[in-house]
């Protein structure tokens, strides 16, 4: 138990919910402490409290407010997933605020609960940018593909007419998308980042491919 509460307050990152770990760092480096943002374009209050309702399915109004109070903003992002993973509202968890494991704790959240939370919308997140449904990106996730490999697969599939699987079998360990896209006669452009999410991505994942660990008979 000690080592998932190192886990949960470290925040959403090492892989689980890159889309959030990006916004707040974009967020962040629109206040005069902050160091510069390099690339990355900054969000407003408005913008981001509206993907932060639409992604984790809390009131828009409610984190607005929370921001434009200045709350911490990996303290909204905690009362989200809480508020989420609760059925309560993001209100309702923030005012709890306390220690973020003891709040957990006293939501009856637990450890599968939390993990079951994540997934959903990771996969949530990925389907929306692969051009997948939920339930094919959750079949890919269980095979332990990366989230980058899921979303361009999923792109190159709509362009080319195959299959989603067919499309990853086909990239070899070492291999760039941008070759398997020529290889399917399909304009390699397709591979490249839409969205700021994208490109936070692939900063993040775009490293040689290691062997995936297979799923469990």
């Amino acid at each position: 138990m000690k080592s998932f509460k190192k886990r949960i307050l470290a925040g959403l990152t090492a892989g689980t919910l890159l889309f959030t770990g990006f916004a707040g760092s974009v967020y962040a480096a629109e206040r005069p402490d902050a160091p510069p943002p390099g690339k990355a374009q900054k969000i407003d209050s408005d913008t981001l409290a509206k993907e932060i309702a639409q992604q984790y399915d809390v009131n828009e109004k409610e984190v607005l407010a929370a921001l434009k109070e200045n709350k911490p903003l990996d303290d909204v992002y905690y009362a989200a997933i809480f508020a989420k993973a609760s059925g309560k509202s993001f209100r309702q968890v923030f005012a709890m605020k306390s220690d973020w494991f003891d709040v957990m704790k006293a939501l009856g959240i637990t450890r599968e609960k939390y993990d079951a939370t994540v997934r959903e919308l990771m996969a949530k997140d990925i389907a929306a940018r692969s051009e997948l449904d939920i339930k094919t990106v959750e079949k890919l996730m269980d095979k332990h593909y990366r989230p980058r490999d899921i979303r361009i697969a999923g792109r190159l599939a709509k362009a080319s007419g195959k299959d989603v699987q067919s499309i990853l079998d086909m990239k070899k360990i070492n291999q760039r998308w941008f070759d398997v896209a020529k290889e399917l006669g399909v304009n390699p452009e397709v591979t490249r980042p839409r969205s700021p999410a994208d490109e936070a991505e692939d900063a993040e994942q775009e490293q040689p491919e290691q062997p995936r660990e297979q799923p469990a008979e």
